[in-house]
């Protein structure tokens, strides 16, 4: 068996098969979809391109999914070497699905369930001896493109051989993060996820807090996502998170805290009433016509207006910069807002140490569980961790809670913490040894924060670090004070690139790669500062900026030395213009990539201009011409096009068709520093270009009137035309270019910087960066 499937079947075309069958799909593996009847199929294929969010990274996907019936189709099961059966949660209706399936099973085909409610045991009762070697439960989280938990539970009989299989299969090819689950009800993730919402709904109704209120307190200021507590259950479904809520209390009876499962009578109110959440347009909370949105009352079960919220303890929060000291604050205080924090985390912490051994034998396959299943920043024992373990056990004796004997024993052996990072190497306690144990390292994971435990920060400075990685290849690492989710860019970030290519042109190193493990790549320029230097009319020093940056952005282009940018979630504005001119480009999947200047009243300032040229120059789109290429250029910068993929970043020209992509985004920097390696024998940097011919006057006479129509039909104010024009000045070679006339690339590079500072001198443009910074969202002026 190989971890390169050539072809899997899906059995179940429901919403979960169907987008199982496309995430294949997105990791270029054929698949076929079975279900009862063709339309079902049909169906479930055709979903993959109307959903929201999109299964796929780009629709074309959809092409190597085959619809396929039981009926007609079974033959079809020889040619695959992975069945994986996601139908209906019934044991009879599997049982059923498997004896059809077995007469046309390969001999080394794995058959795996995606069940999350039916024990492996029972499901493989009616199979034979040797197909239970090689059945197994691979339980994907929905949706399952961008949730990163993959689930795998083994029985008794299951070969390690299929065991691994599935291990590298599912890190490896589909991206995701592996978590070795029990046969126990929900496994880890849902046990754990759904104990604490529930515990949130219950706190809430017995603390009198609203809604809105718990949703403010349990979304981004403590780690957890946006959609926070209720928003999430919206998404989730209420009739599903009550499916998952009984499962445990049906099948855990001897579980201690069984009775937070039982269903609270506002979900039951919500359920009868057909309002469960966004796929009916209502749970707990409501969309009005005029687009305002309600939350539901716990007591009445009407909707009313949300409050406005406010804690001392958020406030206190909200200005700290790390997870730890946020969540200090929020368990710390002495309001009612912190009171609720402290219960739920309290209730939350004690009730995951007491699932060891039962679910997991260790505590880092639970943190992983809820990192990547339910996109917690930190999992329940890392947080433990920051708010304290000592303090935290102190005073859950003082009220009378119960705290696991294991963690006593830790703290008596003189453990602090239940992790532990030192000299490169990372430890956790583990409950059953009693004793720390060393986490052993993915060779296809390089973690920059343990790698750099080890002395390996060559120097730090505000917002970025120059890191030595190894083998001769350097790494500069974001890591902005100001804003540490976005990484806007600045004078730090562009200090340390300049450092670290001095280092190798001096032949202190051979290669670099650009990239982080934050939040995202870079999400464009530090507004604050651009917003400053135009209100002051310091137009020297902002012109001095943009060329200080156009230039870093050169340097990394015709460094002596390979770099390769490895960009990942948001990657915008001056994120592209830092990682289009690298050598190579290692992507994560889900990138979010595009210059979006325009939004704020600008064009691209930073050399983007010059790499959209560039590489549509190169980009190989068949016939197309000059002008051509640069009117798809113009659409793609002058509309803000944001791709939603790095394969879409492809096809709009933000990255090349050679780039690599790479779908498990832990593999991210250890694959960027492989390519850095293999780029750096024999390398040769790219030829300075003077010979790029545009269309000139001709092109821009083009693409006014364009713009000139927009305008006539209202899809664009006066100010987008005056933008517009000066993108398609530069973009079409300014006044030098034209059918005969090359020009080259600091030509482009003058006149990109001429018309940034002179659309930052715009009031028009001034409003809109103030618009953009106070309310995060464009002003069309």
């Amino acid at each position: 068996m190989s971890q390169n499937f050539e072809k899997v079947a899906v059995l179940g075309a429901g919403v979960m098969g169907a987008q199982i069958a496309g995430h294949l799909s997105n990791a270029g593996i054929p698949s076929y979809l079975f279900d009862v009847n063709e339309e079902l199929a049909i169906k479930g294929k055709e979903t993959l391109t109307s959903l929201k969010p999109a299964p796929l990274y780009k629709p074309k996907n959809a092409d190597l999914v085959t619809p396929c019936t039981y009926d007609n189709d079974l033959e079809k099961i020889a040619e695959v070497d992975w069945v994986l059966e996601a139908v209906v949660e019934r044991l009879d209706i599997k049982e059923s699905v498997y004896q059809s399936l077995l007469p046309h099973l390969k001999e080394s085909a794995i058959l795996t369930s995606n069940t999350s409610g039916i024990p492996l045991n029972d499901l493989t009762k009616s199979l034979p001896v040797e197909v239970r070697q090689r059945f197994m439960i691979t339980h994907f989280f929905n949706p399952p493109r961008y949730m990163q938990l993959l689930e795998l539970v083994r029985g008794n009989e299951t070969s390690d051989e299929t065991y691994n299989t599935m291990v590298d299969f599912g890190e490896s090819v589909l991206g995701k993060g592996i978590v070795h689950a029990k046969d126990t009800p929900n496994f880890i993730g849902n046990r754990i996820g759904i104990y604490g919402m529930m515990v949130a709904v219950n706190l809430a109704i017995e603390q009198g807090l609203t809604v809105e209120e718990v949703d403010k307190l349990t979304g981004p200021i403590s780690g957890r996502p946006k959609s926070a507590t209720f928003r999430t259950a919206d998404v989730v479904g209420l009739d599903t998170l009550v499916n998952v809520s009984l499962t445990t209390y049906d099948k855990a009876p001897e579980d201690e805290e069984r009775d937070m499962f039982k269903i609270p009578d506002i979900l039951d109110t919500l359920i009868e009433s057909d309002r469960l959440g966004q796929k009916t347009k209502a749970g707990f909370y409501k969309k009005n016509e005029d687009r305002s949105i309600y939350s539901v009352d716990f007591k009445t079960g009407e909707y009313s207006p949300m409050g406005l919220v406010r804690f001392d303890c958020f406030r206190i929060a909200k200005d700290r910069q790390k997870l730890a000291d946020k969540m200090i604050a929020l368990c710390y205080g002495d309001d009612r807002g912190s009171r609720f924090v402290w219960e739920v985390t309290a209730r939350s912490l004690i009730y995951s140490a007491n699932r060891i051994p039962e679910i997991s034998d260790d505590i880092v396959n639970i943190d992983n569980a809820l990192k990547w299943g339910y996109a917690w920043e930190a999992g329940p024992f890392e947080g433990w961790d920051a708010i304290g373990v000592r303090r935290s056990v102190d005073r859950m004796q003082s009220e009378g809670k119960k705290v696991p004997e294991w963690v006593l024993e830790m703290l008596e052996a003189g453990r602090e913490t239940f992790y532990c990072t030192e000299n490169g190497v990372r430890t956790y306690w583990c409950p059953m040894g009693k004793h720390p144990v060393i986490i052993e390292q993915n060779p296809k994971v390089l973690n920059l924060v343990l790698h750099k435990s080890a002395g390996n920060t060559l120097k730090r400075d505000l917002s970025a670090s120059v890191n030595d990685l190894g083998d001769g290849v350097l790494n500069v690492e974001f890591h902005s004070i100001l804003q540490p989710t976005l990484h806007p860019i600045d004078s730090s970030y562009v200090e340390m690139i300049n450092y670290a290519i001095d280092l190798i042109e001096k032949g202190d190193y051979r290669a670099m790669v650009l990239g982080h493990q934050g939040a995202n790549f870079s999400a464009g320029a530090n507004l604050n500062l651009l917003l400053e230097l135009s209100q002051n009319e310091q137009w020297e020093a902002l012109d001095l900026a943009v060329k200080t940056l156009q230039d870093t952005t050169q340097r990394i282009r015709f460094s002596s030395g390979p770099v390769v940018a490895a960009p990942f979630q948001l990657t915008l504005g001056g994120g592209v213009e830092i990682v289009q001119p690298a050598a190579h480009r290692v992507v994560a999947a889900e990138t979010y990539m595009g210059l979006v200047e325009v939004g704020v009243g600008l064009i691209p300032g930073g050399s983007g201009n010059l790499r959209m040229i560039l590489n549509a120059m190169d980009g190989g789109t068949g016939r197309m011409g000059a002008f051509q290429k640069i009117q798809k250029t113009f659409e793609t910068v002058g509309f803000a096009k944001i791709a939603t993929s790095a394969d879409e970043a492809k096809h709009l020209g933000y990255l090349k068709k050679n780039d690599t992509i790479v779908l498990n985004r832990d593999h991210l920097i250890q694959t960027a520093k492989d390519k850095a390696l293999e780029l750096a024998d024999g390398y040769d940097p790219p030829v300075y270009r003077d010979d790029l011919k545009l269309p000139g006057a001709g092109g821009r006479t083009a693409m006014a009137m364009a713009l000139k129509g927009f305008k006539m039909q209202g899809k664009i104010s006066e100010h987008d035309v005056k933008i517009g024009e000066k993108l398609a000045y530069v973009l079409t070679g300014g006044d030098k270019a034209g059918l005969t006339k090359s020009v080259d690339e600091q030509y482009i590079l003058d006149i990109e910087r001429e018309a940034f500072v002179s659309l930052a001198g715009e009031k028009l443009t001034q409003d809109r960066i103030k618009y953009m910074l106070k309310k995060g969202k464009p002003l069309r002026n």
